[in-house]
């Protein structure tokens, strides 16, 4: 599953608490359009290949201190694709080696960065004597992009609706995959994603609103029952062991430099919360980190609910029964 970029998931979970200013909601809009349209050529690429061809998603590598981001690496026969996920809008002319947008001259090259992770790729793949080929691959996902490329660049470019048939002549131009085990030698350089230098504990001047929020209606006026929360604005249910959890998740989100600690998040719940039921849950789902005393905490992955548990997925399917037990 891909997941959304750590800015997005930051955002998404600040305006959940508290109102955006100008520069996060374009940000936010902006994440959102880019993640919409790169879960759009997943979806295609699955639907063709039906996932029998080796691929690999939005991965970070660091090589000789240089990082790079990559959205999709696709094998298709001896070939390796680098596909590059584009959400630009407006109309796009490359000529004299420039980039233009709606007739005004661009100050970076779009093509910069997929030269650069080609590079950083080709280098990897050197040293570890990895023979493949290595296409580039620009995808244009915004149904209004107009794109004018006047002269060759070394670049395979792509609108969205394009791209779906070009990926499926060259599945049926290639009668089997070549096995060669490149990702195998992408593992020692994958990192963690890119995170900044400063989390929510720096916005001295801006409140969050405390407590738990529903999550179907963002809501927080929430009735307490034995094992379940009911929202009292769309009457959706939860039970209180998932509220509480994905609740921490929302802190470790806002707060991704710090470790979980007890006081932290009973601030960020509200006295409304049972500070007993929290410790509970902390001692059955996060990781302890320290055992003294004024030092007690857990570890803080920093990321959303859906991916912190993914893989307790069944077990919080589960639980979901306990909305209709008594309370």
């Amino acid at each position: 599953m891909r997941r959304k970029s750590f800015e997005m998931q930051y955002l998404e979970t600040l305006q959940g608490r508290t109102s955006l200013n100008e520069h996060e909601k374009q940000q936010l809009v902006a994440c959102q359009k880019g993640y919409k349209g790169e879960l759009q050529v997943d979806e295609l690429i699955e639907r063709i290949t039906r996932n029998q061809y080796p691929v690999l998603d939005d991965v970070d590598l660091v090589f000789d201190k240089q990082r790079i981001q990559v959205d999709k690496l696709l094998q298709i026969g001896n070939k390796l694709y680098l596909i590059d996920i584009k959400n630009y809008h407006g109309h796009y002319v490359f000529r004299d080696r420039t980039w233009y947008c709606n007739g005004k001259p661009l100050t970076h090259s779009i093509f910069g960065q997929i030269d650069r992770t080609h590079d950083i790729l080709a280098r990897i793949f050197a040293e570890n004597h990895v023979n493949i080929e290595i296409i580039k691959v620009l995808v244009f996902t915004d149904h209004e992009a107009v794109l004018d490329i006047q002269e060759e660049t070394g670049v395979v470019v792509k609108y969205l609706w394009d791209f779906c048939g070009w990926v499926q002549v060259l599945c049926s131009q290639s009668a089997q995959n070549v096995q060669i085990r490149w990702q195998e030698y992408l593992q020692p350089y994958m990192v963690t994603f890119y995170r900044p230098d400063n989390d929510f504990s720096t916005e001295t001047d801006r409140k969050l609103t405390k407590g738990i929020k529903c999550p179907n209606c963002g809501g927080f006026e929430l009735q307490q029952h034995r094992y379940y929360l009911r929202c009292q604005r769309c009457e959706y249910c939860q039970p209180k062991e998932t509220a509480y959890v994905r609740t921490i998740c929302e802190y470790g989100v806002l707060f991704f430099k710090e470790n979980l600690r007890i006081s932290d998040l009973i601030n960020f719940l509200g006295e409304r919360y049972s500070s007993s039921y929290l410790e509970k849950i902390l001692m059955k789902h996060f990781n302890s980190l320290k055992f003294k005393s004024k030092q007690f905490c857990y570890e803080n992955k920093g990321i959303e609910f859906q991916y912190w548990f993914g893989g307790h997925k069944n077990y919080f399917e589960k639980i979901q029964d306990r909305v209709h037990w008594g309370s």
